[in-house]
């Protein structure tokens, strides 16, 4: 049996991470009240892998918990939903970019906010989980299907998000294609996501209580339980 009591948790990310429409109980406070690990969060709702100028940065998440000095056992992660999102209309707020051919020149302190990309920052902030946390094991968790989001534009996000953590050896737990919860249908929207906007329905995107218990912990306690050291 995994004793996780006592263990530090790291959770880094977006509003999913965070617990926004959910009274700020997230996949942490799920976790913590159940395994008895230490929190340490640094999501936040809104947050992108790469910079949107007036949004939230996961670099500087990252940044901010080396700075800190926080030393966890444990670390859960995502990103993407809003690098995806086109707030134009037009395009994604973020490019996709590429997949670096390497291991090298990688420095999360010296990521530039102009030009960046998903890509680019997703590796960034792998390597920088590895080279400052060489004593935790981080786990990537990759949303549900969003109705809010362009099918195809999540898609293909959520597959380099994939594919970069298996390049890196980092663990997904894979919400999309194993945790059952597709928003873009009705049923499933309004009895796993939150009201949270006064809409009278499922936002599509915030897990509500169900969201979190029923579709994403299982999914997550299984990966962490693999991972468990």
């Amino acid at each position: 049996m995994c004793n996780f009591s006592g263990k530090i948790l790291l959770v880094l990310g977006d509003s999913i991470m965070y617990g926004s429409g959910n009274g700020g109980k997230g996949v942490g406070e799920y976790l913590g009240e159940r395994f008895g690990f230490i929190l340490k969060k640094y999501c936040v709702g809104g947050a992108r892998v790469g910079y949107y100028e007036g949004k939230n940065w996961l670099v500087e998440q990252v940044c901010s918990a080396i700075l800190d000095g926080i030393s966890p056992d444990y670390i859960i992660f995502d990103g993407f939903t809003n690098d995806c999102n086109m707030t134009d209309g037009k395009s994604c707020d973020v490019p996709l970019g590429e997949i670096s051919p390497g291991f090298e020149k990688f420095d999360i302190f010296s990521v530039k906010k102009e030009n960046s990309t998903f890509s680019y920052c997703f590796e960034s902030i792998i390597h920088a989980l590895k080279k400052y946390f060489r004593e935790a094991a981080p786990l990537f968790v990759r949303p549900h299907k969003m109705g809010r989001r362009d099918a195809k534009m999540q898609l293909i996000y959520g597959e380099r998000a994939v594919e970069i953590c298996k390049k890196w050896g980092v663990a997904v737990a894979d919400i999309y294609k194993d945790g059952g919860l597709d928003t873009f249908v009705s049923e499933q929207r309004d009895k796993y996501t939150n009201d949270t906007y006064g809409w009278g329905m499922g936002d599509c995107t915030h897990p509500n209580a169900a969201g979190y218990i029923e579709k994403y912990l299982p999914v997550i306690e299984a990966a962490l339980i693999k991972s468990w050291r």
